[in-house]
């Protein structure tokens, strides 16, 4: 994913992989930081992190709203950050979301820890770089 397409789309397809070896699509908003690493959030005890850390191999696709990819499938590995990384995949959201993202984090924050989903985790996404 170069960085005009994640500037350019706001909605990404994020495939990641089961038990079974079989792929699970989310729709995910994503951030670039220009070296092939992209950013996301999400609640710590939610399916895709629980396959993200059994299997980090991860694939991606501009999409729209519903996850349906709207692009080229791009490979890679996912890894859940935090510290100073944590930081800098909060920052570039924040940039490229705006409002929106700091609406989402209001709700992860209060939501998220009273049910099941956990605390919100930012996830780092290490990609292929596109042929």
């Amino acid at each position: 994913m170069r960085r005009r397409e994640t500037s350019e789309g706001r909605y990404f397809a994020l495939r990641t992989f089961g038990v079974d070896g079989r792929g699970r699509v989310t729709p995910v908003w994503l951030a670039a930081r220009g070296d092939g690493r992209h950013y996301l959030l999400t609640p710590e005890r939610s399916r895709k992190v629980r396959r993200l850390r059994r299997d980090p191999r991860v694939q991606v696709a501009l999409s729209d709203f519903d996850g349906t990819a709207r692009g080229e499938w791009r490979h890679g590995r996912a890894y859940v950050v935090d510290g100073a990384e944590r930081e800098v995949g909060l920052s570039l959201l924040g940039a490229q979301y705006g409002l929106s993202f700091r609406w989402f984090r209001l709700v992860l924050a209060l939501g998220r820890p009273r049910r099941a989903g956990g605390r919100a985790v930012v996830v780092r996404l290490d990609l292929e770089a596109a042929p």
